[in-house]
């Protein structure tokens, strides 16, 4: 994985020669256009071909135009770096009958809608958890389920605050119109 030149989010397909990026969907056709002045920043670079015309501009200006630069340091961790916890029984593939483990998982999930609400601190959902207990089917007062679910609300309150963050850092950034500067395209 590394972090994407233009939407700097972690990626497995950004190059610089082809495809761009798949989270940020950049359709920019990277074509080495050989060296010339960038018609934007007025400076001698190796340019590169805009997506939606035959105008030339160097990476750095593409990148300000489509997806904007910061002089603020980007986030270090993103909520799609990681995938949280992992359900914590087990759904066998030989088994086409793993009707007791979706009951289980979709019963999870009304009772996660109805109760737990992402933008509460980790203390906050811990307490109404824990006051839910007597209220709980017995399987999810297991110490295993009491583990994943304590992982899980730390992983979505770290996804909270890791959203604020990427929200700051991206309202810091100096973006132009997404079209071309001469042909508007």
């Amino acid at each position: 994985m590394e972090i994407c030149y233009f939407c700097d989010e972690l990626t497995n397909t950004c190059f610089m020669d082809g495809c761009v990026c798949e989270t940020c969907g950049m359709q920019v056709p990277i074509d080495n256009a050989g060296n010339g002045e960038c018609c934007v920043c007025l400076e001698n670079k190796s340019l590169i071909k805009l997506p939606n015309c035959i105008h030339t501009v160097c990476i750095q200006c593409c990148k300000t135009i489509y997806f904007g630069t910061s002089h603020n340091e980007r986030p270090t961790t993103h909520w799609r770096d990681d995938n949280g916890p992992e359900w914590p029984f087990e759904f066998d593939d030989d088994d086409d009958n793993n009707d007791h483990v979706r009951v289980k998982y979709e019963e999870y999930e009304v009772f996660d809608g109805m109760y737990f609400d992402v933008g509460l601190s980790y203390a906050e959902l811990i307490t109404i958890r824990d006051n839910l207990i007597p209220e709980r089917p017995e399987w999810m007062n297991q110490e295993v389920f009491i583990n994943y679910e304590n992982d899980s609300f730390l992983y979505h309150t770290k996804c909270v605050a890791s959203d604020k963050l990427w929200e700051t850092y991206n309202e810091s950034k100096l973006k132009g119109n997404s079209m071309c500067p001469l042909c508007r395209a």
